[in-house]
């Protein structure tokens, strides 16, 4: 048997992010919304990176990795699918163009290269941004809102999904839960809102469920709820108690855990040659019997681990694997293995390591089993969990 330890990417497993509601056109001069297909096409996987480059951005806040999302603008309906609302790309853009004035000629480019509706998000992304001097050089016309004074996202109290949305997008791009702390004022019920009581209802309602789905995904607006919920009394704490047990609810960590700290070993039958398409079929239901001259990568998933004031999570691991003869193969027996030391978004996002180790069976190798032995750790929270699986090697 052959052991080596790759440092190779197995490509995310993340879950997908929760976006907020699709909404109307935000312009304040808006183009008629075609009508959505009954059956939307399901996002691809560069859909969903496409997505994830935006939703959570303020991460790194790396310019370098917008090229794309301007890419995708350019392409009539290549937005459409990473199902994000038109307002929260168009308050996203608004603050990502606050923070990059030098860059947004080059990024934009001929604004006649853009299908109506993404140039009229472009557009209202430069006026909300204070750039309207750009917006006739760039796309050869003015719209009836240019000479107006743009609002201040931040401290906008949203009555509509629209402005929610731009609010959503705006939180996307700074990480700032400020902007979304009107949603979160929204689910005390002895605030005012509107004097509507039917409207007020439905914003109660809409804060609630673009909360409760963000929340899973973003830690920073999981510590502002939690911070809010230890400032609050009465019926709205239980409200943002109620909230917050929700998200507790819908993640349940793995038979092996420590705490939320979960793992799992994963495996896959690598082939001959280099295949990245067979390298993203990593997963705990990967084979568990074997061939000689078959090659296995193994690799570890997990969820759960802390994440520090910045973000960053640091997990490593420990691994092994111990033959039938009972002896520990020197070439895997590997200590403080990286498998994560990078900022996140959010802590429940199922990922896999950074690593994986190859075992490669020789024609000599005895039959039986061989038993891969991880010890996990979270760096930042303490906590370790000890995994175990076992490849069967067939004896012919």
């Amino acid at each position: 048997m052959r052991a080596l330890l790759l440092a190779i990417w197995l490509g995310s497993l993340g879950i997908t992010p929760a976006f907020a509601q699709n909404a109307a056109q935000p312009s304040p001069a808006p183009t008629p919304q075609a009508a959505r297909a009954a059956s939307p096409a399901r996002p691809t996987p560069a859909d969903i990176r496409l997505a994830e480059t935006i939703v959570f951005y303020y991460v790194r806040k790396d310019p370098t990795t917008l090229f794309p999302v301007f890419a995708a603008l350019r392409e009539p309906g290549g937005l459409t699918r990473t199902r994000l609302s038109r307002a929260s790309l168009a308050g996203f853009l608004s603050m990502v163009f606050l923070q990059n004035r030098s860059r947004l000629e080059g990024w934009i480019g001929p604004g006649a290269n853009y299908p109506p509706d993404m140039k009229s998000v472009l557009i209202f992304a430069l006026w909300q941004s204070g750039n309207t001097d750009l917006i006739y050089p760039l796309f050869h016309e003015l719209p009836n809102f240019a000479t107006d004074k743009p609002g201040n996202l931040y401290t906008l109290t949203p009555r509509s999904d629209v402005e929610m949305d731009l609010k959503w997008g705006a939180f996307f791009a700074t990480g700032n839960p400020g902007f979304v702390a009107a949603m979160v004022d929204a689910l005390d019920a002895g605030r005012p809102l509107t004097g509507s009581r039917e409207l007020d209802a439905a914003i109660r309602n809409t804060s609630l469920a673009g909360l409760t789905l963000n929340m899973r995904q973003h830690e920073v607006l999981e510590r502002y709820i939690r911070q809010r919920s230890l400032e609050a009394s009465g019926a709205y704490k239980q409200v943002l108690n109620a909230l917050l047990a929700s998200r507790e609810a819908a993640y349940k960590p793995g038979p092996d855990h420590d705490g939320d700290f979960a793992g799992t070993i994963a495996t896959l039958l690598l082939p001959e040659k280099d295949d990245a398409d067979g390298m993203a079929m990593a997963g705990p239901n990967g084979p568990h019997t074997a061939r000689r001259g078959d090659t296995i990568g193994v690799t570890v998933l997990f969820s759960g681990m802390q994440l520090a004031d910045d973000l960053s999570a640091d997990v490593s691991y420990d691994i092994k694997v111990t033959a039938p003869d009972g002896k520990v193969d020197p070439n895997s027996s590997q200590s403080g293995v990286a498998a994560l030391k990078d900022k996140i978004p959010g802590r429940f996002n199922v990922l896999d390591s950074r690593s994986t180790l190859s075992i490669h069976f020789e024609p000599e190798d005895k039959p039986g089993p061989y038993r891969i032995d991880v010890l996990l750790k979270d760096n930042i929270g303490g906590k370790k969990v000890a995994l175990s699986r076992s490849i069967e090697l067939l004896d012919k």
